[in-house]
């Protein structure tokens, strides 16, 4: 065993460690082979001696090829001193360089030691830093899970009202928004494929009962000329109620009488009866199911946040946010897709991932005011708009007669106000939105005119409408909480909700007209 370790098996050992007799030293082992330690200690000794003992001008002025020449001892013996450690030891100089003088080595190795102090600083406040980040997780998971009994109490409310810190507001809005309707992730995932599926028919069906337009039968001939005479004579009303808008002109109001709106008029001239027609129609006229609402979706999807840039087709959230949408017409078929469901899923979508904003959104659209818009809800919107009216009247009466809530009211309530407004500030919105329910949406509406009440008053009707449709990018948060607490949403002792049940409903108007107001 003795001679296998001599036979020089390591060709970078020195030739002089052959020549020794292996049993006249003892052998110690070491990671890269067996060496004895009395020469092992007097190399370097001696060449820690020689470096010490050489002046830095003799090495300064010996020629090139001597200096390669004498340090050709040194580098063996740096080399043994590295194959019998275990090799981290390194030359402080590649060989073919002149060595250093003592100043330079000394301010290397003081740099060395900055550089290594500095680094280990920067690891301990990495440390730190990831300590205190799972310090202040923990502390968040115990208060989430106290979250049922300490959302009520001043503190909460406090931190709630001045904002909620993005990192956790996902999670804290999934806690106030609360899964009443049971939904699971599983179901999501089912929805979703069967939302796939049903695309993937209506776009087959399409295609094979596509026909030409102009073969008409003719029912539809006839159907037609019966349309013409039926818009003629509305027409005729509508002539008939201009001179009467004409002369109220002190206070300019968004379009006719919902009366004798032409939109009603129209539904109900086409909507008198159901329309039967003969095998010949045209299969293009589909009726507005939940197939027609996923392919609508795809539409409106391109239109949400477009300054964002992800939501559009090639987005990285086009697809989340579409089989989100796809989904929840599958859940809801009833409800299908309205226009302003993108917005509030895409807010969502922003905070959470796609199954838990999937459970939000359907529990969002299954609060009081919500519901009742995209469900058509005649009823119940005319009772809220009245109440609005009100409480507008009671809180800015020198606004009420220059801006009609018919201008703003309706979108800002479809969209959460997420369309309106900055990101930002619809997120603040939001936080308070999801902790006191749907009347805060109209406190918000109450309070952003407030805000800019002497902006509003020195506008003209266009001009009015095209500022609330979309309000500035520089909007001040603090200062429109400022005017939302400001406002108040009661009225002789009366909530808005009390407000609301105590208003009349219109009889005489249909849902879509009274929906759209």
């Amino acid at each position: 065993m003795v001679f296998f370790c001599y036979r020089g098996v390591f060709p970078w050992k020195s030739n002089s460690s052959k020549n020794h007799d292996a049993p006249s030293s003892v052998v110690s082992w070491r990671l890269f082979g067996s060496k004895s330690s009395g020469n092992l200690a007097a190399k370097t000794l001696n060449s820690e001696a020689q470096k010490t003992l050489t002046p830095a001008s003799s090495v300064a002025n010996t020629p090139h090829h001597h200096k390669r020449q004498g340090s050709s001892a040194s580098e063996k013996q740096f080399e043994d001193l590295v194959a019998s450690s275990i090799a981290l030891i390194q030359h402080d100089r590649p060989s073919n360089l002149p060595a250093k003088c003592t100043e330079e080595a000394l301010r290397h190795k003081a740099e060395h030691a900055r550089m290594v102090e500095a680094a280990r600083r920067r690891v301990e406040r990495e440390a730190a830093a990831r300590h205190a980040r799972m310090q202040e997780s923990l502390r968040l998971e115990e208060r989430l899970a106290r979250h049922a009994k300490e959302k009520n109490s001043k503190r909460t409310l406090e931190l709630w009202w001045s904002g909620l810190p993005p990192a956790v507001r996902g999670k804290v809005w999934q806690l106030a928004i609360e899964n009443k309707l049971k939904i699971t992730h599983d179901m999501y995932q089912d929805y979703v494929a069967k939302a796939k599926q049903r695309l993937h028919e209506a776009q087959l069906r399409r295609k094979r009962l596509k026909v030409n337009r102009n073969d008409t039968c003719s029912c539809q001939k006839e159907k037609a000329t019966e349309q013409k005479e039926k818009l003629g004579k509305i027409d005729d009303i509508l002539a008939k109620t201009d001179d009467r808008i004409k002369t109220d002109e002190e206070k300019p109001r968004l379009g006719i009488p919902r009366n004798y709106s032409e939109q009603n008029l129209k539904s109900q001239a086409t909507d008198a009866g159901p329309q039967k027609c003969c095998s010949k129609s045209n299969p293009n006229l589909l009726d507005y199911s939940d197939e027609c609402s996923m392919e609508l979706i795809q539409l409106d999807i391109a239109r949400t946040f477009p300054h964002l840039c992800i939501f559009q087709p090639g987005g990285p959230y086009f697809d989340v946010l579409h089989e989100l949408l796809a989904a929840y017409v599958c859940y809801r078929p009833d409800i299908g897709y309205v226009q302003g469901m993108s917005f509030i899923a895409a807010v969502l979508i922003l905070n959470m991932e796609a199954p838990q904003a999937f459970v939000c959104f359907a529990n969002l659209l299954d609060g009081p005011v919500l519901r009742a818009a995209f469900t058509r809800d005649g009823a119940t919107m005319q009772r809220l708009w009245k109440a609005y009216t009100t409480l507008l009247r009671h809180n800015l009466p020198s606004l009420a007669d220059i801006v009609a809530p018919e201008l703003y009211l309706l979108e800002w309530l479809y969209t959460a106000f997420a369309k309106a407004m900055p990101l930002d500030a619809a997120c603040r919105v939001w936080d308070v939105f999801l902790r006191d329910g749907d009347t805060f949406l109209f406190n918000t509406a109450l309070g952003v005119l407030h805000l800019y009440q002497d902006e509003l008053k020195d506008m003209d009707f266009i001009s009015a409408a095209q500022f609330l449709t979309k309000l500035p990018e520089d909007l001040d948060t603090e200062a429109l909480f400022k005017s939302i607490s400001a406002v108040s949403l009661t009225l002789d002792g009366m909530s808005f909700e009390e407000l609301a049940s105590c208003c009349e409903v219109d009889t005489t108007l249909d849902d879509d007209v009274t929906v759209r107001l």
